[in-house]
């Protein structure tokens, strides 16, 4: 029995449309690899074999078409992801033969490559994140007509437990701030506490971003010069920060003394030359710039500062950590859209995520609501009259019965 089972897409070399067909012994096992195909069809399954591509060769050209909306440091993490990949299946291996099953074995079977880590088992960040970028990347060979399905997207991903971080004290800020050996350190930590930004974003800032008038900080895009490097903000939106009077007085005084020509409010003359001659060079060798280039060696001066102010955390405490005090500090007192807003989050489910931790002033203070209704028992009841109110009132149905 001969069956013809598909047409598929037209030959633009002969003007027809390509025809399927296959002989069978019998009459009901065409009529059934008909319907199967049919099925397939139904399903978004291609009409025509799609051609073999090499995964370094799609890689490649993804990342091309993705350069113009991802940061260099998001490429770098893609790229990352991208040589895992190329490790596991082959450059050339076809993007086909990436099945469902080998997806999943190639997520379960990869190893920390960190320096000094090499061969450990991965965080369960790092492992979730390269879920992601595969099932990210995955989805463009669909589009694009290589695949008929992603075959990372059965991969179910899995939140992250997030790890305790330390939230240092008023009384703590301010014994590290007696410790800083320079008033330019003190404005640094001070805009870290206070005001949630990112470390690249307040190494970036010039003097034209403070606002002592209405006391805010500004935060947004700075196109790049002959001399100085751009700035792009993390989530693309600028903010407006407001300053508390303790911050703009700081920064008042650290304006008097700063060096005259340095537009960055906490560069030294000479980190602004390095910085300069960075970016000249990055220039000429036509390559991207970034944030960290701005500054060094912060997170080993700041645990330096802490172990002299006697901190002692429990908890994780970096340089990241005070902006996480801010937005805590923030998220007890306002509308977590607020803080949204003030920490630059593009997503208000981030924010309720990581800005929602529960400390020992918090414990107390539940324990403390709990007190109060056993000592005082009266005060937890509703009046009759609230009572009375909230009671429903009965209907027709109810008073005469069923009708």
């Amino acid at each position: 029995m001969h069956a013809d089972y598909q047409y598929g897409e037209y030959d633009p070399a002969t003007g027809k449309q390509r025809r399927y067909s296959k002989s069978f012994r019998l009459k009901v096992e065409a009529e059934e690899f008909q319907a199967a195909k049919r099925k397939e069809t139904d399903q978004g399954v291609r009409r025509d074999k799609a051609p073999n591509v090499a995964l370094s060769t799609f890689c490649k050209d993804w990342l091309i078409t993705r350069k113009a909306e991802l940061r260099p440091a998001s490429q770098d993490l893609y790229g990352q992801t991208i040589k895992r990949l190329e490790d596991f299946f082959g450059k050339d291996a076809d993007l086909r033969d990436i099945t469902p099953k080998r997806a999943a074995v190639f997520v379960a079977e990869q190893k920390n490559r960190a320096k000094g880590h090499v061969g450990k088992e991965l965080s369960d960040w790092t492992r979730e994140q390269i879920k992601k970028h595969c099932k990210t990347v995955f989805e463009t060979p669909v589009q694009w007509g290589f695949l008929a399905t992603n075959p990372f997207k059965c991969l179910r991903l899995r939140k992250a437990t997030p790890k305790r971080w330390y939230r240092m004290p008023v009384k703590e800020y301010h014994a590290l701030l007696n410790v800083a050996p320079t008033l330019r350190e003190k404005v640094a930590y001070a805009l870290f506490y206070t005001t949630g930004i990112r470390l690249g974003e307040t190494f970036s800032l010039t003097w034209d971003c403070v606002d002592f008038e209405n006391g805010r900080l500004i935060i947004s895009n700075r196109e790049d010069t002959t001399d100085l490097p751009p700035f792009k903000i993390k989530d693309h939106e600028a903010r407006r920060i407001p300053l508390p009077e303790h911050t703009v007085r700081l920064l008042a005084e650290w304006h008097n003394e700063a060096p005259v020509n340095v537009p960055f409010i906490l560069l030294t003359e000479e980190r602004f030359r390095r910085v300069k001659a960075r970016w000249k060079e990055l220039r000429k060798e036509g390559k991207p710039w970034r944030n960290s280039y701005m500054v060094n060696n912060v997170l080993r001066n700041f645990k330096g500062h802490c172990r002299r102010a006697g901190i002692e955390p429990v908890g994780k405490l970096t340089i990241h950590t005070l902006r996480k005090c801010a937005g805590q500090n923030w998220a007890d007192h306002l509308p977590m859209n607020v803080v949204k807003e003030l920490m630059g989050h593009s997503n208000i489910a981030t924010t309720a995520e990581f800005y929602n931790q529960v400390d020992a002033d918090h414990e107390a203070k539940a324990a403390g609501v709990i007190q109060r209704l056993i000592d005082n028992p009266d005060s937890g009841k509703r009046s009759n009259k609230t009572d009375a109110r909230m009671t429903p009132k009965p209907n027709s149905r109810q008073i005469g019965g069923a009708k």
